[in-house]
């Protein structure tokens, strides 16, 4: 499928991608000459984007009016591409900003991938493995040709299940709300997901029903966009206790592996701490925990966390991808504001590693560690040596 249908043209399109950062608490990868960041969608309008990125930051990087920058997002699981142009600087409702011209375009990456349609939710979809056993697996992302489509948890390999041009049938049954069996073949790996694309065989008239079904899907999610789309713009909530109260589902540590001594990782998302477990299970337990704006301590009461202790917990892992602030401001609150006596490592990316193992120090973690790429043997020496410096 060429990049020309997955590209987002239309300003509306592009304005509600913001909108939707904006109320996710995401953020964006800017990038200027050498300097690359990640940084969090405060506001839009139709004119621009506005970004948290500090004076401090604004002045390292020798940022000017008209400077050129380039943007790098996630939107539902798709990457996006933009290059915009920096306006200013300023506060929004007392925090500090940067202003950047709303893009003419959004660049759609990855253009190889069969599914350019991503649900709310990924659906239940039962699949059979490479031994015509059946699995329970979920879809990711739909496409005319195919699908995206996630093993069953706790799946270590996806070439236990499935291997490169392997076949199988998926059902659509749970995603569709009827019977709709499709042959596939493996396209590609991914991110944890298999690229399937539908087969020569498919009976005709179920690919034309399951065309017709993704076809209305995207309609209806257009739709909800159109609703929930504001025409004014629309900027980030500044009041904790609204933050808290929208996030606080989300506060609840998940014990992905049930063992001591265990590993607590703060992240947005559950693919790291998913990988994670994967990698170290074996020796160590992992619990992972979407974080919101709020203190750490009082959601980890199932881990035993309390008054005299911090229970379970031997170590906490912060990534450089947090549902709320950075990895250095969650280190400092909880090095000074918590009074946390365990080791703090950073996690993240290879890019400028020294650089970020110097502010990892700084505030306040015991080192920074670099998992993407994923080492696992480097990753189980440093916890190791971490937990046996603090034992």
């Amino acid at each position: 499928m060429g990049s020309s249908s997955q590209n987002r043209d239309h300003p509306q399109a592009i304005r509600m991608t913001f909108q939707r950062l904006v109320e996710d608490e995401g953020r964006v990868q800017v990038q200027f000459g050498t300097f690359k960041g990640e940084f969090r969608v405060l506001g839009e309008s139709a004119e621009r984007v506005i970004l948290g990125i500090s004076d401090l930051e604004r002045g390292q990087w020798g940022l000017k009016v008209g400077a050129r920058l380039t943007l790098h997002l996630l939107d539902r699981g798709l990457p996006f591409e933009a290059v915009v142009d920096f306006l200013g600087h300023g506060k929004l409702q007392g925090v500090e900003a940067c202003h950047a011209s709303m893009p003419r375009t959004l660049r759609a990456l990855d253009t190889h991938r069969l599914g350019d349609f991503v649900p709310e939710r990924p659906l239940a979809c039962p699949f059979s493995d490479q031994h015509n056993n059946v699995k329970d697996g979920h879809a990711t992302a739909f496409g005319e040709d195919g699908l995206e489509l996630a093993p069953p948890e706790g799946t270590r390999a996806l070439g236990e299940l499935l291997r490169l041009n392997a076949t199988s049938t998926v059902e659509l049954r749970a995603a569709v709300g009827e019977s709709m069996v499709l042959p596939v073949r493996v396209a590609y790996f991914g991110e944890h997901v298999w690229g399937l694309r539908i087969a020569d065989s498919a009976d005709p008239s179920t690919l034309s029903r399951y065309r017709q079904w993704l076809m209305e899907a995207r309609h209806r999610q257009a739709q909800r966009d159109l609703a929930r789309f504001n025409p004014g713009g629309l900027e980030f909530s500044h009041h904790p206790s609204a933050q808290e109260a929208t996030k606080a589902h989300g506060a609840v540590p998940k014990l992905l592996v049930d063992r001591d001594p265990l590993i607590l990782v703060l992240a947005e998302g559950d693919a790291f701490p998913t990988r994670l477990a994967e990698g170290i299970g074996r020796k160590f337990g992992v619990a992972a925990l979407d974080l919101g704006p709020g203190a750490l301590r009082p959601t980890l009461a199932s881990l035993g966390v309390g008054e005299q202790g911090w229970g379970r917990v031997r170590l906490i892992m912060v990534h450089s991808r947090l549902r709320s602030g950075t990895s250095l401001e969650r280190c400092r609150r909880l090095a000074q504001d918590e009074a946390c006596p365990l080791p703090i490592l950073m996690v993240g990316g290879e890019e400028e590693a020294d650089l970020k193992r110097n502010r990892a120090a700084s505030a306040g973690a015991v080192d920074y560690l670099v998992v993407e790429p994923f080492h696992v043997l480097t990753v189980l020496r440093t916890v190791d040596e971490t937990l046996k410096l603090f034992g």
